[in-house]
């Protein structure tokens, strides 16, 4: 999967003494964002580490979506990343 180096969004949770940042990276030529999480620089942890793919420079892959480019909003990102959040809490 190649990646358009020009388009990503970072996205995070701060609320309730949270400091979490996850990163949305648009695959190139592709209506299709991806979501990574770091969790080795963030004290939330992933459960299942390994079942998740893992591009080194971002981090586990832990979500796929099909969108535009338009309707990734930050506000659609950021629940996005919260939804990812509640899911493995």
């Amino acid at each position: 999967m190649l990646f358009d180096e020009t388009m990503h969004m970072h996205v995070g949770y701060y609320e309730m003494n949270h400091d979490l940042e996850g990163i949305f990276l648009k695959v190139l030529n592709e209506d299709v964002w991806c979501l990574f999480y770091n969790d080795e620089e963030y004290e939330f942890k992933i459960p299942n580490k390994s079942a998740y793919p893992i591009l080194e420079a971002f981090g586990c892959l832990v979500g796929m979506y099909f969108i535009s480019d338009k309707e990734l909003t930050l506000e659609k990102g950021t629940s996005l990343f919260y939804q990812f959040l509640i899911k493995i809490k």
